[in-house]
């Protein structure tokens, strides 16, 4: 008898839990198999301390071949069509077939819904969070704006986080009075997802730092040189680096294929976190979990969360074993103040009668957690 095969559309966060987590219950005539695009993803969570030099640009990654030391194939490819009725998914470098398919394809961010922000700096990917290094570390004085577009966007905290990183990045240099920064928001408060007390609490932290918070306020045009951006309340600025948060949405493959049913984002069982066809599952950034009047935040940690989640339930659906515990929605994300302290914000996102999480105080431990968090990632451990 043949064994299953296992196929997972991405080396994220999510994915790469899947996959460890469903290799390590199951015997060697079941395959595992990643596919991504990219050899070595890279740490979004690092950006705001990459970008005013506190991390070193080539341990921001990890490499997926090392997966094969844990007897998961690695396929380099990108994925062009997803074929749920005849289980198949086509790549760049053939077609590869599934028993069990895990999409983690994450979010793909659409440049061109913001005119202009294609040229602008932003933070939210490698390339471009190396391109505004250079340019933080030429500046002496200006302003500096940083402005999402609309959510939802991965990491709720990080345009925030961001803020309070170049705040104290531009205090340490000694160029702070010299400097202006402003966050724009397209939410009506910063952090709703946690609740009135601590979207409170980061307005107080801004405002002791000298950042001004525009809420109710999301970018929609950045000017062709870069240096003008005009925003949802019919408002504009003018400043000397204009940093944006791209609109994000569903993968062009993905929405091409039947598990999305065209909505913006895969709908899943919120226990189990398959789809509706049977046995195709989608974690991470590119589902939906409705969680009261919000959904599952778009971040690494509830991503990895679900990854390991639905390893298991494939490993008991291959097994024969009992159905595991459904997806519980724990998890939370650092939010740093600083280069040497950090907070988290989170809980228990699917708790009855909505989210129930807290913000913890910035401490130098914190900082310690999220720095062992990103050791811990770069070694497959999350």
């Amino acid at each position: 008898m043949t064994g299953s095969k296992i196929l997972v559309l991405g080396g994220g966060f999510g994915g790469v839990q899947a996959a460890i987590e469903a290799r390590a219950s199951l015997d060697a005539s079941h395959e595992v198999t990643i596919v991504d695009r990219n050899r070595v993803p890279h740490l979004c969570g690092m950006n705001p301390l990459l970008i005013v030099g506190e991390r070193d640009t080539d341990k921001a990654g990890r490499s997926l071949g090392r997966l094969a030391n844990r007897g998961i194939s690695y396929v380099e490819g990108n994925i062009d069509s997803i074929d749920t009725s005849g289980q198949k998914v086509v790549t760049s470098v053939g077609t590869l077939d599934y028993d069990y398919l895990v999409i983690a394809l994450g979010a793909a961010y659409d440049w061109d819904a913001v005119p202009g922000a294609s040229d602008a700096y932003s933070f939210y990917d490698f390339d471009y969070a190396r391109h505004l290094r250079r340019r933080l570390s030429r500046i002496k004085r200006g302003r500096i704006v940083i402005a999402a577009a609309k959510p939802p966007y991965k990491c709720p905290p990080a345009p925030l986080e961001t803020a309070m990183i170049i705040n104290w990045w531009a205090r340490k240099k000694g160029i702070r009075k010299d400097i202006d920064i402003s966050v724009y928001i397209p939410e009506p408060g910063p952090l709703g997802v946690a609740g009135k007390e601590a979207s409170m609490r980061v307005r107080a932290a801004l405002d002791r730092r000298g950042i001004e918070l525009v809420t109710a306020a999301g970018v929609t045009e950045v000017s062709p040189n870069g240096r003008e951006a005009s925003f949802a309340n019919g408002s504009s600025t003018i400043a000397d680096i204009i940093a944006t948060i791209p609109v994000h949405k569903i993968p062009d493959t993905v929405a091409a294929s039947d598990v999305a049913n065209g909505k913006p984002w895969v709908p899943v069982n919120r226990e189990t976190l398959e789809t509706t066809t049977a046995n195709v599952f989608a974690i991470g950034d590119v589902n939906v979990v409705p969680s009261g009047d919000f959904a599952i935040p778009k971040a690494g940690v509830f991503a990895a969360g679900q990854g390991v989640k639905v390893g298991e339930i494939i490993a008991s659906r291959i097994n024969g074993s009992a159905e595991p515990e459904p997806y519980d929605g724990l998890g939370f994300c650092f939010m740093a103040y600083s280069g040497g302290r950090s907070a988290t914000v989170g809980g228990e996102f699917l708790a009855e009668g909505g989210p129930d999480t807290v913000l913890t105080e910035p401490t130098v431990s914190g900082m310690k957690s999220k720095e062992r968090f990103e050791r811990d990632w770069r070694s497959f451990k999350i």
